[in-house]
């Protein structure tokens, strides 16, 4: 038996990170339970049933930066195997950052058409970086 759970590195702060689970040669259903846990305290928690693979959703609180840990155990009732893994390692919580949208004047180009794009910079909370990208 074996797992394998992928989060990302850099968790954003007000964001729903998703982290995969897998469970090799699961003949049941497992119970997994995912913490972000900040100077000791939970700030964030979730779980879901996972058979051989899925996908946990965890919503990380706005405002929140620096290290924390990010811990996760699968278990079945305990009358039967009890915690089957329980890990953890440590991630970094970041503020949301800016995204970049990008236009173009039409969605499909012939060979040689000049591409018209816009460009537009915005904050997480999607109002303009600046009045005029160049």
């Amino acid at each position: 038996r074996g797992y394998l759970i992928a989060a990302p590195s850099v968790f954003r702060a007000g964001v729903e990170e998703a982290i995969s689970v897998t469970i090799f040669n699961s003949a049941k259903e497992t119970t997994v339970q995912i913490q972000l846990v900040v100077k000791g305290e939970t700030v964030s928690r979730s779980h879901g049933t996972v058979l051989d693979k899925g996908t946990i959703k965890l919503k990380v609180p706005s405002g929140l930066r620096g290290q924390a840990h990010l811990k996760v155990w699968g278990n079945r009732h305990l009358a039967e195997e009890g915690h089957i893994f329980h890990n953890y390692t440590t991630v970094t919580i970041d503020s949301k950052g800016s995204s970049v949208f990008i236009q173009t004047d039409k969605p499909v180009y012939k060979p040689k058409q000049k591409v018209l794009i816009n460009l537009f910079m915005v904050t997480s909370d999607l109002r303009p970086v600046n009045d005029r990208v160049k």
